[in-house]
């Protein structure tokens, strides 16, 4: 029980951080727009793509520091 504590604890540390970095590295973006054909309105993110990101760097991280120290 305390190691998936602690796993999970120093995957959210390195989540949190590798979030900060990656918004420093690729700013996120919202963008309107609009269908010529059918004039509808769609809004255009890079969100997830952000959120996939840290979250891979991060398992790995953590995968990394898990198995060296514990």
């Amino acid at each position: 029980m305390e190691l998936a504590a602690s796993l999970l604890l120093i995957l959210s540390i390195y989540f949190f951080g590798c979030l900060a970095l990656i918004q420093e590295v690729i700013k996120p973006y919202k963008k309107i727009v609009v269908d010529q054909s059918s004039h509808q309105k769609n809004i255009n993110t890079n969100y997830p793509k952000i959120l996939i990101l840290s979250l891979a760097i991060s398992l790995f991280t953590t995968s990394i520091a898990y198995f060296l120290f514990f």
